[in-house]
């Protein structure tokens, strides 16, 4: 059992070592093979973090060295165009403008912008949510990400260092060895680890709360959703959730809403613009549910955006109210549910729930996380009719392992019930 264990953990970092052979999108094959590498990396991951719970030797050095050696491997990979944007809104910030306002190509600024001719939609104002905008004005500009790297993979350790005061090691590993993890935050500098922080220290908060009643954690944790809500709107999801877990104290919620809602006014951004604070507003990408009405009864020719977050918020409420007795599956029903129902699904979106899942041990989630890569396909637009519009085979590919996954843990827990059900009661001595 170590043998296949060690064979697996092996696999898995010398295959997302590869990755950084195939990280030039520019090339035409270059996603495929990177696609196929991380594809297999993560099948790896899969099975090394199953057989990890049958270690208890040196159990601690084992989870830290590999949970580094797979960020350190992450650092050289070439970073995701929105790096470019991040810099580009810290200095129109810096300079006296509002991002919501100006654009990077425009002339005041233009000239100051490292490079201009990489940063995304550089003739638009900003789509980013407020609290990302501060965070963009604080990082200086220079012409690399390493910057952004530290900064955000600092974020995701101190993640996996709060999972560990909540969960053992050999469930926390599901978190930190994740490749999608490692690669989004230390290898394409996402800003999403905030998010993550955010997210495990409003579970961190609850869960003491659970223990004291104690204000100071009600507060903590109304704080902790408000910079998550600030960073991503749709995060608002985890408001009913959370209102439910303070009981009474429920009060304290109003800094998750005022915090978000002074930054808005701040930089006077429109409250409803996109819930998940970028450019997805602008065409839709790979959904993963509104697909299957679009292709059938409702054609989307023009993949346009409509208002599907609306609909987002009203099944996250209910979903809340349906689990008013147990807050923490709430918790990860709702924020499960906005990524089903996103019209817009960005292979980083899925980190949002990981941490959720892996406390909640919702391990279907981690499947997604692995064929969620084949989003990156899409830089190679010769596979697809349409640039950017995904085929049926592509969501095969992400949704179709899944399912089944979902199908075989369902069938074995379920097998387990009926064994425990069907033991007889030991008789008395």
């Amino acid at each position: 059992m170590k043998l296949r264990f060690w064979i697996a953990l092996v696999a898995q970092l010398v295959l997302f070592a590869s990755l950084n052979l195939f990280d030039d999108w520019t090339l035409e094959w270059m996603p495929i093979y990177f696609v196929a590498g991380a594809i297999l990396c993560g099948l790896a991951y899969l099975f090394a973090a199953t057989e990890f719970a049958a270690i208890n030797k040196n159990a601690v050095w084992i989870f830290w060295l590999a949970t580094i050696a797979l960020r350190l491997l992450a650092l050289p990979q070439a970073p995701a165009n929105e790096v470019w944007r991040f810099q580009a809104d810290g200095v129109i910030q810096r300079a006296g403008f509002n991002p919501y306002q100006v654009a990077p190509n425009d002339s005041r600024v233009a000239g100051k912008i490292p490079e201009l001719a990489r940063v995304l939609r550089n003739d638009e104002p900003t789509a980013f949510a407020p609290g990302a905008e501060v965070l963009f004005r604080a990082i200086p500009a220079t012409n690399n990400a390493l910057l952004y790297k530290i900064i955000f993979g600092a974020a995701d350790l101190i993640v996996i260092a709060l999972l560990l005061w909540l969960l053992d090691k050999q469930t926390a590993v599901w978190l930190a060895w994740n490749p999608l993890i490692a690669y989004s935050f230390f290898g394409a500098a996402h800003f999403d680890s905030l998010i993550l922080l955010a997210i495990v220290g409003l579970i961190f908060f609850l869960e003491r709360f659970e223990q004291t009643a104690s204000w100071k954690f009600a507060l903590g944790a109304a704080v902790a959703l408000g910079f998550a809500i600030a960073l991503r709107p749709v995060c608002i999801v985890l408001l009913i959730p959370s209102l439910f877990a303070l009981r009474r104290y429920f009060v304290a919620l109003a800094a998750a809403i005022a915090l978000p809602v002074l930054l808005d006014c701040a930089f006077r951004f429109p409250l409803a613009q996109n819930l998940f604070g970028d450019f997805g507003h602008v065409s839709r990408l790979n959904d993963l549910f509104w697909w299957l009405i679009e292709d059938t009864i409702l054609p989307n020719w023009h993949q346009q955006y409509y208002r599907y977050d609306v609909v987002l918020l009203i099944v996250s409420a209910l979903i809340g109210l349906l689990f008013k007795r147990n807050w923490r599956r709430g918790m990860l029903w709702s924020l499960g549910a906005s990524l089903i129902l996103a019209p817009v699904l960005n292979a980083w979106y899925v980190t949002w729930i990981l941490p959720v899942a892996t406390w909640r041990r919702a391990f279907a989630w981690h499947f997604l996380s692995v064929t969620i890569f084949a989003y990156y396909l899409f830089y190679n637009e010769r596979l697809f009719a349409l640039p950017w519009h995904a085929e049926p085979w592509l969501r095969g590919i992400i949704v179709l392992p899944v399912l089944f996954a979902m199908i075989l843990m369902a069938t074995q827990r379920q097998q387990a019930l009926n064994a425990a059900n069907s033991t007889p009661p030991s008789s008395p001595a």
